[in-house]
């Protein structure tokens, strides 16, 4: 084989790379979807803001209320945002902080594992940390060219 030719693996491995954008095409579809139908539910339908009202009053978060329209109101605006790949950055941010409260406050209290690793073998699946790890990773990565952010940076 010349020393100019690519192997087999490695012609693969780079023309995957190019497929990269379709990884964040999923990924931002996927989670922006499930913020903006959760915000959206939560803002537009009583009893569903009126659950996550009870769950901040029970997690110990103050001005429930407030807080359950202004939650609400980040994941329908920031989520269809990252659904389109716009401020994508902004975007996971702002979710990503919503993830972390989430899990300070609420999901991190239904572990009930008596060893270290089963503890974090139960952290680990919890939803929310697997919302927060794509978020983080679309933060770094980028939305892809698929994506207002790629449109609008391109010119």
């Amino acid at each position: 084989m010349f020393a100019n030719e690519m192997c087999p693996v490695q012609r693969f491995l780079t023309e995957l790379h190019d497929w990269e954008w379709l990884g964040a095409l999923f990924a931002r579809l996927a989670v922006g979807l499930l913020f903006f139908l959760s915000g959206r539910g939560k803002l537009f339908i009583p009893e569903r803001r009126e659950q996550m009202r009870k769950t901040l009053v029970a997690a110990g978060v103050p001005f429930a209320s407030v807080n359950a329209i202004f939650v609400s109101t980040v994941e329908f605006v920031f989520g269809l945002l990252l659904v389109l790949g716009a401020l994508t950055p902004l975007a996971c941010t702002m979710l990503g902080c919503v993830m972390i409260v989430a899990v300070a406050t609420f999901a991190i209290k239904k572990i009930k594992a008596p060893t270290l690793l089963g503890w974090l073998s139960e952290f680990l699946y919890l939803p929310e940390v697997l919302y927060f790890v794509i978020l983080f990773w679309l933060f770094f990565s980028g939305p892809g060219w698929f994506s207002f952010d790629h449109l609008i940076l391109s010119r």
